[in-house]
C-alpha cells in the first residue's frame, strides 16, 4: 500500500488541509487518531449492548470527522455501520466494525507519515 493510496486517504483533501493549517496539521491528525480510538471503543460497546441508536450516532459522527480528513475507507465503513444500525441489521455490523478498525489503523499510519 502506498501512503497516497486513494482507497485509504484522499491526498487532495490532505494537501488542502496542510496548506490551510500548516504546522497545526499534525495536531489535527493526533486529535483524529485519539477521537477515532474512542469512537471505535464506543462502537464496540454499543454493538455488544445491541444499542442501535448509540451505534448509529457514533458511526455518523465518526463518518464526518473521517470525511473531513480524507479517510475514505473509514468514512465508507462508518456509513455502512450507520445504515445497518438504522435498519436494525446488527448481524453484519461486527464484520463491518472489524473492517473499520483495520482501515482506521491504516488511515492513521498514512496520515502520520504525510
Amino acid at each position: 500500500m502506498q501512503v497516497s493510496d486513494p482507497q485509504i486517504i484522499d491526498s487532495d483533501i490532505v494537501a488542502e488541509l496542510k496548506d490551510v493549517m500548516g504546522d497545526d496539521f499534525s495536531v489535527l491528525v493526533e486529535s483524529f487518531i485519539r477521537d477515532g480510538q474512542q469512537r471505535l471503543q464506543a462502537l464496540s460497546q454499543a454493538l455488544q449492548g445491541q444499542d442501535r441508536e448509540t451505534l448509529r450516532a457514533q458511526a455518523h459522527s465518526f463518518k464526518g470527522s473521517s470525511s473531513n480528513l480524507g479517510a475514505i475507507q473509514v468514512c465508507e465503513h462508518c456509513l455502512a455501520l450507520e445504515t445497518l444500525a438504522m435498519e436494525g441489521d446488527l448481524a453484519l455490523a461486527q464484520t463491518r466494525l472489524s473492517a473499520l478498525e483495520r482501515d482506521f489503523k491504516k488511515a492513521a499510519e498514512a496520515l502520520k507519515t504525510l
